[in-house]
Parts: structure tokens; C-alpha cells; sequence
């Protein structure tokens, strides 16, 4: 959870892992794992952008 919390509130996986001490690809596995144990998606995620889905969103808070 503290990842996905970092990652929403940088705005950036690459933000997030570097203030966690983590890889990128280890925030991105972390957030994965958190979205399969829930069983739903967290955050939409593209190139560009990063937004919280409707489920993330009611998780974040």
C-alpha cells in the first residue's frame, strides 16, 4: 500500500520508486501484486499519464 500511496500522490512510478528506495520495475511488480490481491485495477496507465481508477480512487481514501 505505501507504494501505491507514493505512486498516486508523485504522480510517477519513477518518483515513487526513487523516494521508496525501489526500481521501477519493483514499484510497478508492488502496485501489480496489491492489484491482484484486490482484484481490481488501481490506476489506468499509459505512456504519458497515470489516473486513478474509480476503484483505486475509493481505495486511496
Amino acid at each position: 500500500m505505501r507504494t501505491f500511496v507514493a505512486i498516486v500522490e508523485m504522480g510517477s512510478f519513477v518518483a515513487a520508486a526513487k523516494a521508496l528506495g525501489l526500481t521501477r520495475s519493483a514499484a510497478g511488480k508492488a502496485l501489480s501484486r496489491l492489484e491482484t490481491h484486490l482484484g481490481t485495477r488501481l490506476l489506468h496507465r499509459s505512456i504519458r499519464t497515470l489516473s486513478l481508477t474509480t476503484d483505486g480512487q475509493f481505495f486511496y481514501e
